[in-house]
């Protein structure tokens, strides 16, 4: 059996560990968040991107004559339209349903 300042000792060695720890978990949270934040920046541009892309393509085919020109134009349109669902899709896929409980602390 050990002595008990053996023993303190450890118990503290160990707390402090442990809060090293929990202080580089704080840290690698924080670089995530800020991860999450870059992302959702980036995803909400290229969706509003691929939406003025498209509404910008829709109305120069509005006033095109050349038959040619506008099926060009209408495949464009068409094609951003369905790149601009698929990232929504992607995006909702992937973001996480919000807690559903509260955590206190």
């Amino acid at each position: 059996m050990q002595p008990i300042d053996a023993t303190a000792k450890a118990l503290k060695q160990e707390l402090l560990s442990l809060k090293e720890r929990l202080k580089r978990m704080a840290i690698d949270l924080t670089a995530l968040t800020a991860e999450l934040t870059n992302c959702q920046t980036v995803e909400g541009g290229a969706e509003s991107l691929l939406a003025t892309l498209t509404q910008e393509i829709a109305t120069i085919s509005a006033g095109s004559t050349d038959a040619a020109t506008q099926t060009a134009l209408n495949a464009l349109v068409t094609t951003l339209q369905a790149n601009d669902a698929a990232l929504a899709a992607a995006i909702q896929a992937n973001t996480p349903a919000a807690p559903t409980g509260a955590v206190g602390g």
